[in-house]
């Protein structure tokens, strides 16, 4: 059969289509029964947020109960592989759970495993009643046991050994980077997340970091930011915390040159960040004061141009506009202040 040209079946294929056109053109008469159909939706609204909490009541269960422990943390984690990952692969599943046994059962893989779940819990446990604000002092023990559990240090690197000697264990007390790559995950790649379907459940806005290991963004995200939006006093306490544990991480690492670099680079900004929202939540004259002893203890700093600018608008009461601080960034760097005096406490 011959084929049409070109021109021809594009005016045949308007031809056809015209008609349909016209008549999509015209609304159809508004529905007689508006009331039922309003009835109906707010009904299926009614039911889908039913669902949806049920749905959570029910992961929040779950979850609450494997994280009591590191071992029942990694069994619940372990069956999440299984049916998503390993879903259609049950031998594959065996062979790595086989293979992977000695880091399955080290503590620093069952404590990442279970700090996820309990950062995973505050995430589901968000709500209009129980807010980042609320969740401030469950918030700071959370980030308390993510920093004593020694997350924040680093993974542990076995020292080189000859050609066919085994190496020796991972200590107990240091990070393998496999629970590494565990608590970095964020939680909508969980296995456990994806299992339960419970991505949806999960809070996406400004005030929730995505990692259970990030600690300067669950910081920044769960405690700064609804902290600055209250105007909260705790807010420079929070920024105390940081300093505090960036100074023990770093002389854990034992270096210097670690050490310097946050005494001239890190702490300094660290210490105006804290500043800015010491101002910003009405105490301007503790700032003003604080902001001179940074001054003074760092003249050659690359940043004091802007430190003296903010300085002179808290002392003529007409502050500048705040920049863009690097200690407000998440970051994991973690070093040693040496000089007490510029915290402002």
């Amino acid at each position: 059969m011959k084929s049409l040209p070109l021109t021809r079946l594009v005016v045949a294929c308007a031809m056809i289509l015209a008609p349909t056109a016209r008549l999509a053109a015209q609304d159809l008469p508004p529905p007689q029964n508006t009331d039922a159909l309003l009835k109906e939706l707010e009904q299926i609204s009614s039911g889908s947020q039913s669902l949806s909490q049920k749905r959570r009541i029910e992961a929040v269960s779950l979850i609450q109960s494997a994280s009591a422990s590191g071992p029942t943390s990694v069994e619940l984690y372990v069956t999440a592989l299984d049916n998503t990952k390993y879903r259609e692969n049950h031998q594959g599943f065996i062979d790595w759970k086989q293979k992977n046994q000695d880091d399955l059962r080290h503590p620093s893989y069952q404590n990442a495993v279970q700090l996820q779940l309990r950062y995973l819990l505050l995430g589901l446990q968000r709500s209009e009643q129980k807010t980042a604000l609320a969740q401030v002092p469950e918030t700071l023990t959370y980030l308390n046991a993510l920093t004593s559990l020694h997350f924040l240090e680093g993974t542990y690197s076995n020292p080189s050994v000859a050609k066919g000697v085994k190496a020796p264990p991972i200590p107990s007390d240091k990070v393998t980077p496999e629970a590494a790559s565990v608590i970095k995950q964020p939680l909508t790649s969980s296995p456990v997340v994806e299992w339960l379907r419970i991505e949806d459940l999960l809070p996406t806005g400004k005030d929730f970091e995505a990692s259970a290991g990030n600690y300067a963004g669950i910081l920044e995200k769960n405690l700064k930011t609804p902290l600055r939006g209250t105007n909260d006093p705790r807010l420079p306490c929070v920024w105390d915390l940081q300093i505090n544990t960036e100074s023990a991480v770093t002389s854990a690492a034992n270096s210097k040159q670690k050490e310097e670099v946050f005494r001239n680079e890190r702490l300094p900004e660290l210490v105006f960040g804290k500043l800015k929202d010491t101002a910003a939540i009405g105490q301007p004259n503790r700032a003003a004061t604080d902001m001179m002893k940074l001054i003074r203890g760092y003249p050659l700093n690359p940043s004091v141009k802007d430190w003296i600018d903010y300085a002179r608008g808290l002392l003529t009461n007409q502050p500048s506009a705040p920049t863009n601080s690097p200690a407000a960034a998440p970051t994991t760097n973690a070093v040693t202040p040496q000089r007490s005096s510029t915290t402002g406490s």
